[in-house]
């Protein structure tokens, strides 16, 4: 007899009509909005160097962790908006809001800074709401840590940080007590985020500058400069990622290698830089913003019976 084994769906039939019904909607928005749907490798040479995030390698391969390298050698080329629904694959824990493989919607906007790319968000969050009130708060980061820690990024020094941990409850690792990235970070993560308002979109803008990954830089405050970026929160849990885009070649390179380097110091592989990615730069990039919403997260936010991200993909990663 073969062995026993669970090979039923994580998720109902019932789910996954309702699932493929607001993919149907998402396409049609975008259609509406006249943005090119466009689809890029799943397999690529270079991968991403983000300490905080790990590739699947296959046979000197990564499997993309975003589509991002791609979509932006597509505006060099002069593809104007676009977006895509695809599969991306991450290194990570399986869980109630994870799985290692997962569904990305990422679109970008031409012409477009980052705050102006959140009201791009909002209008399909209201489409898919089928609600035009739709509660979307928008707060800078610095505000939302003078607002829930009581601590001013600008001349906070880590030992505060760590106090608001401690006196929250929350067991700081000796490791990170002089990493003020990853004690903002773990403060996020453990206690911020986790007061945010439930049962609506919160919108983060204007991270740290030493946070701004592919992002650019704006110095015009010389006591706090930034990175024009900003994050969407529904309650406590993390929903999109959106960058004003960084277009210089250089400065990515850089920003590149550095993340190797910090991988190198945390005893992590070293990835292969997407040489292709920082050509296209340099060819010339158009002034744009993109940003990724993670599709699994938010049909369990458009479907609020549902509990677990199993219950909203045809298989999770036990039954896979």
């Amino acid at each position: 007899m073969p062995e026993a084994c669970d090979w039923q769906p994580s998720a109902s039939i019932d789910n996954l009509v309702r699932r493929a019904e607001i993919i149907r909607r998402i396409r049609e928005w975008f259609y509406q909005q006249n943005v090119l749907e466009v689809e890029t490798p799943q397999l690529s040479s270079g991968a991403t160097t983000d300490a905080n995030i790990e590739s699947f390698g296959i046979s000197g391969r990564y499997l993309r962790t975003s589509v991002e390298f791609h979509h932006k050698r597509l505006l060099a080329s002069g593809s104007s908006d676009i977006y895509e629904l695809g599969k991306v694959f991450r290194v990570d824990e399986s869980g109630r809001n994870h799985n290692p493989e997962f569904t990305m919607l990422e679109w970008y906007r031409v012409g477009l800074d980052h705050l102006q790319l959140t009201t791009d968000v909002e209008a399909l969050l209201s489409y898919l709401h089928n609600d035009l009130s739709l509660k979307f708060e928008r707060i800078s980061y610095r505000a939302l840590w003078k607002q829930h820690a009581d601590i001013d990024l600008a001349h906070a020094k880590c030992a505060d940080i760590v106090a608001f941990l401690e006196a929250a409850g929350v067991s700081v690792p000796v490791s990170i007590e002089a990493e003020f990235d990853a004690l903002q970070d773990l403060a996020m993560g453990t206690v911020i985020a986790e007061g945010l308002p439930i049962n609506q979109y919160t919108c983060i803008y204007n991270y740290p500058s030493s946070q701004a990954s592919l992002a650019r830089i704006d110095s015009s405050d010389s006591e706090w400069p930034v990175a024009c970026r900003f994050e969407i929160y529904y309650g406590s849990v993390e929903l999109a990622n959106g960058f004003h885009e960084l277009t210089d070649a250089v400065e990515q390179l850089l920003r590149f290698e550095a993340d190797n380097e910090a991988r190198r110091q945390n005893k992590q592989m070293c990835m292969p830089i997407d040489r292709h990615f920082i050509a296209a730069l340099a060819h010339g990039m158009p002034d744009s913003a993109g940003v990724a919403i993670g599709i699994d997260r938010l049909m369990m936010i458009l479907l609020p019976e549902v509990e677990a991200m199993p219950q909203v993909i045809s298989f999770d990663w036990q039954r896979a």
